[in-house]
């Protein structure tokens, strides 16, 4: 078992319960409510310039011409079709752009931009790795559970897509061999501890977007 898979397994039961979340299941079928999906896409929306600060440390960071170049392109990627996506889907479900840009973080939003910023701050590789490896390979876990025929709506379909298209598998398996390569060794405990509370908090950050269900 390589070092990404220990570190899964370390997560276990919050990696789990976030790949098959209610939210997750709700939005394969395209039957997710559209407050509980406008909900977590504006946190959503709200955690992505901390991502970009994140990606743009790993291009500081990585110790690899060629990893380098491949943070840097997936910038390009956040920056462009997944932003489209955002400013679509708040269109799509009509949310002003008053509430999509100001609106007060969530619990667990606050809480993975806090541990995205102490990773920056570190400029230590790995732990940005980890961090980065669970916020994009659970969402390709997830993603891969999707069967056809995809949800018609493109705000939920295209979510979808986003998270297990082609490219996307490639960055996600890049980014894991990239950790199991330079955590090898590393103290597992080290890696596995941010590794256990961002999966923690993927986790509450589907359950806040049910937080004003009755």
């Amino acid at each position: 078992m390589n070092l990404c898979h220990r570190l899964r397994e370390a997560a276990q039961p919050y990696w789990n319960a976030s790949v098959n979340h209610r939210f997750v299941d709700q939005l394969l079928e395209g039957q997710i409510a559209d407050d509980v999906f406008a909900r977590y896409l504006i946190q959503d929306f709200r955690f992505c310039d901390s991502f970009v600060r994140l990606l743009g440390a790993a291009v500081c960071a990585a110790d690899d011409p060629e990893a380098r170049l491949t943070h840097a392109r997936q910038l390009s990627v956040l920056a462009g079709s997944e932003y489209r996506y955002f400013i679509d889907s708040f269109e799509a479900l009509n949310i002003p752009e008053t509430q999509w840009r100001h609106s007060p973080l969530a619990e667990p939003t606050q809480a993975f931009i806090a541990l995205m910023e102490q990773a920056c701050d570190s400029q230590d590789y790995a732990f940005i790795l980890v961090v980065l490896v669970v916020a994009e390979w659970l969402y390709l876990e997830w993603a891969q559970r999707a069967e056809e025929p995809l949800p018609s709506r493109p705000e939920h379909r295209d979510w979808i897509v986003l998270h297990n298209e082609p490219d996307f598998v490639r960055w996600v398996s890049f980014l894991c061999d990239e950790l199991n390569r330079v955590g090898a060794e590393r103290e597992f405990e080290t890696l596995s501890k941010p590794f256990i509370e961002a999966s923690q908090i993927e986790q509450r950050f589907f359950d806040m977007a049910f937080d004003n269900e009755h």
